[in-house]
């Protein structure tokens, strides 16, 4: 029997969790494979391990490992691959395939450009990592939004690389250049993060430049085709 096991990272705010939880409820309902559970690498219950250990325990022998992750830094590279190989240590019968984070995605560019209302700038918000082919997957992604919207985009991050959410909202907020900034953050989950970007935006905003936050990336139905396409490719191999 094979099984889906949906791989998020973790939040220490319950209200990251809960996006993480109806997200890959979403994902699931589309899905025919019979045995699919969540876990998480960090921070929160349940672990890698014990999502496998569900799996099997509901007569999984053949497990997909998906990683709902938007980049491939050191979480997609190293930990969660070490975790799965706990894993197949305790449970040597089973076969577990381990797939790969969305990636760079024409798919996921055009998505947010239709979202895209009436703006002089987008501000194209990351997370942040230390790994340089996350950061050069990125900036390639704020290029292919420019050149499919025609807008100036500013690629920046949350935290571990450079330029700053926070240098880029107060830059363009001191500058003037643009009088409309679409703000879209390419997270999957905001937790406690929401409201350090509302707050940083609001006492940013003036009477010259007006700066709109869209929704998060799990919010486009496009992201519930490309896991589709995933596992279709995996089903087609076995």
């Amino acid at each position: 029997m094979k099984a889906v096991l949906y791989i998020c990272h973790g939040s220490r705010s319950a209200e990251g969790q809960k996006e993480a939880v109806a997200f890959v409820e979403r994902l699931s309902s589309s899905i025919s494979i019979p045995i699919q559970h969540i876990c998480f690498l960090e921070l929160c219950e349940p672990n890698i391990v014990t999502g496998v250990e569900r799996c099997v325990r509901e007569g999984a022998k053949m497990i997909y490992a998906i990683p709902l992750l938007l980049l491939s830094a050191n979480h997609a590279k190293h930990d969660i691959p070490l975790e799965l190989e706990k894993a197949k240590g305790m449970f040597p019968s089973v076969t577990i395939t381990y797939g790969k984070p969305f990636g760079v995605q024409h798919d996921i560019v055009s998505a947010i450009s239709d979202t895209i209302q009436q703006t002089d700038a987008i501000m194209l918000v990351g997370r942040g990592s230390s790994d340089t082919e996350a950061q050069a997957d990125f900036q390639q992604i704020a290029h292919l939004l420019q050149n499919e919207t025609n807008i100036p985009v500013y690629p920046c991050y949350l935290a571990a690389a450079s330029p700053s959410f926070s240098d880029v909202v107060a830059s363009l907020a001191h500058t003037g250049c643009h009088k409309q900034v679409a703000v879209v953050p390419y997270i999957l989950f905001f937790g406690q993060l929401l409201d350090y970007i509302h707050q940083t935006l609001q006492a940013q905003q003036t009477s010259e430049v007006s700066f709109t936050l869209y929704p998060p990336i799990r919010t486009y139905d496009v992201l519930d085709r490309l896991v589709e396409k995933q596992l279709n490719e995996w089903e087609e191999k076995v």
